[in-house]
């Protein structure tokens, strides 16, 4: 028996010096994605392919410190270049479903340089619920988005 599905979301903003096009192409360039947006950096990717277009899929692998596997599932379902990024990804630890998410990315130019917008709709699936956890790691990886493209 499966208990209900819990729903929540976050919304998170940063602003960059660089400008909305430079944050933009590290979502879009899959080297320097996964240097800033490796779920858990301390342990890094096992797996990792990207196909960034509406439609194309991103794969994300790797192994907890304990060797539980992890798994990121995203399939990209709106891309405007330099504005914004939707797409929704499923999260399964040890072979059991997680969540599964939609997620809005927003860029816009400022007058100092750029701004980021991220909101995040979660749909937590038998029980689990780590809305501190993941609002945390997705703070983390876009704190290391800043430094990646505002490195000089």
């Amino acid at each position: 028996m499966t208990t209900p599905t819990a729903h929540t979301s976050f919304v998170l903003e940063r602003r960059f010096k660089a400008s909305a096009a430079r944050v933009f192409a590290a979502w879009a360039d899959p080297a320097a994605k996964q240097r800033w947006n490796d779920c858990h950096a301390e342990t890094g990717a096992t797996e990792f392919s990207m196909d960034f277009r509406p439609g194309g899929f991103e794969i994300y692998r790797s192994q907890l410190d304990d060797g539980t596997p992890l798994a990121v599932d995203k399939v990209f379902l709106d891309i405007v270049a330099n504005a914004r990024i939707v797409f929704a990804y499923s999260m399964a630890m040890g072979g059991r479903a997680l969540s599964a998410s939609l997620v809005t990315v927003e860029f816009s130019d400022s007058a100092s340089g750029s701004t980021l917008k991220l909101t995040e709709q979660l749909a937590y699936l038998d029980g689990h619920m780590d809305i501190k956890q993941r609002r945390r790691g997705t703070e983390e990886g876009l704190e290391r988005l800043l430094l990646e493209v505002e490195a000089i």
